[in-house]
């Protein structure tokens, strides 16, 4: 059992913020990212949290990471390979961190600001992937963690974002959590794209 276990997630989520400032030990922050990412933690609470870690840190985070599979460990896998080192790793971390800390959870149209950071985060070819990768290998009933990504590949629309999205497609076509968190992302796809018929059957 993690030390960890028994920790209130407010108290992960800080000690991961204020880790490279109090020189935390790093097996004891990895320990503390490996439950914040068991715990299903909302991606940008996770990307706020782990966005100062330095070269170390990211190292460190980066090898902890290969036996989660979540949505978001699965994101930052992708995002920071594990062949980059020294001041790569912190520069490839921190924009991985940043794109986490920039996902919008949509439960409605989304305002022109959202639409805005959305649409620069599907542009952004290392973001694409890694939301690719991270959904195409998500369980589709961890709906309230993918969500967060839904709206970067539907943006996308191409067809590895297709792909990726449509064990979450099927899984909504039943109905329930993950029919209403695919709902409001209808209007983002372009007639031209592969999932907006998909999309358009949800929202009737």
């Amino acid at each position: 059992m993690s030390r960890y276990a028994k920790a209130t997630t407010a108290d992960l989520l800080s000690l991961l913020t204020w880790a490279p400032r109090r020189r935390t030990n790093p097996f004891a922050v990895m320990e503390a990212l490996g439950e914040v990412l068991d715990r299903r933690v909302a991606p940008p609470e996770v990307g706020a949290a782990v966005l100062a870690f330095d070269a170390t840190l990211a190292a460190e985070a980066r090898e902890a990471l290969d036996p989660k599979r979540g949505a978001t460990a699965r994101f930052l896998q992708a995002t920071v390979p594990a062949d980059v080192d020294g001041p790569r790793v912190e520069v490839a971390w921190q924009g991985a961190a940043h794109a986490l800390a920039r996902l919008v959870r949509l439960t409605r149209a989304p305002t022109l600001r959202q639409l805005e950071v959305l649409r620069r985060l599907a542009g952004d070819e290392v973001v694409l992937e890694g939301a690719q990768v991270a959904l195409s290998t998500a369980e589709p009933a961890d709906v309230e963690t993918n969500r967060w990504f839904f709206p970067v590949l539907v943006l996308d629309g191409r067809e590895a974002s297709v792909d990726a999205l449509m064990p979450h497609l099927a899984a909504a076509s039943a109905g329930g959590a993950a029919a209403a968190a695919l709902r409001p992302l209808a209007k983002l796809s372009s007639a031209s794209s592969g999932v907006a018929a998909l999309l358009a059957k949800l929202s009737r």
